[in-house]
């Protein structure tokens, strides 16, 4: 019957005839059942009720950009020779990613920056330019002495994140 009343349509339409069109009767027989949000929410809330408890929430920790300070700075014919104490209370862990943030500000703030260590501990600073240092600074140096900026670009993890290898600023 559908297909029917399409073929009289097409026919109508092609004929040029207009009458024929709007004589066309069509209908349907299938009902159409509509329901809205409202009566979807209204259906819900008579049918079952629930209860919503809320648990505390947990946000992620704000990342923070380690705090540092130049305890040391020689002017050289190349760039300065700095070194740079971390301040481990402004950060839970420490990457090679966030390393490579200090360094970078280093470079851009206090530029011209030739060559740059960085250090989590006085005891590690103290011990950098020790030439045949001792156990006690061996150990600092070993725990406490992160990453060299050799030639103003290129970054040496040492240290505890010698697994890092070499990055290159800018990059």
């Amino acid at each position: 019957m559908v297909i029917a009343g399409m073929v009289l349509l097409l026919a109508a339409s092609c004929s040029g005839d207009e009458d024929a069109f709007d004589e066309t009767d069509t209908s349907t027989t299938a009902a159409a059942s509509i329901t809205t949000l409202a009566d979807a929410v209204q259906s819900a809330e008579s049918s079952t009720v629930t209860t919503v408890t809320s648990a505390p929430t947990s946000t992620s920790p704000e990342l923070s950009f380690p705090e540092y300070r130049i305890i040391s700075r020689e002017a050289s014919e190349s760039g300065d020779v700095v070194v740079v104490l971390l301040d481990p209370s402004t950060y839970e862990s420490l990457s090679d990613i966030d390393v490579h943030n200090v360094m970078s500000d280093l470079v851009e703030q206090y530029a011209p920056v030739f060559e740059a260590h960085i250090v989590e501990s006085q005891a590690a600073a103290d011990a950098l330019f020790v030439e045949d240092p001792s156990e006690a600074e061996q150990t600092a140096l070993d725990n406490h002495y992160i990453a060299r900026l050799e030639e103003g670009f290129r970054i040496v993890y040492v240290g505890p994140l010698e697994a890092s290898g070499v990055a290159i600023l800018g990059s």
